[in-house]
């Protein structure tokens, strides 16, 4: 899961200065790119698995959308 920030520094760095703020509040560390020689940026969440187990499909899904939701409830308090 990721927040793409197109050409706009300024936005990631907005978010950046309230990273321990934001991690908190997600309960996950996350992994900060401002990308300098890019245009965008990124801020991912991420979880290593194999979606093609079925063995952890289920987890990996819940996952995916229980973050999903999080990122979409605690980042626009930050924007």
């Amino acid at each position: 899961i990721q927040v793409w920030i197109n050409d706009d520094k300024e936005l990631f760095h907005k978010l950046h200065n309230n990273k321990t703020k934001i991690e908190e509040k997600l309960g996950i560390e996350l992994d900060w790119r401002e990308l300098p020689d890019n245009k965008a940026s990124r801020i991912i969440a991420w979880r290593e698995g194999d979606f093609l187990s079925e063995s952890e499909s289920d987890d990996l899904i819940a996952w995916l959308v229980e973050t999903a939701d999080l990122f979409a409830k605690v980042f626009p308090r930050f924007i």
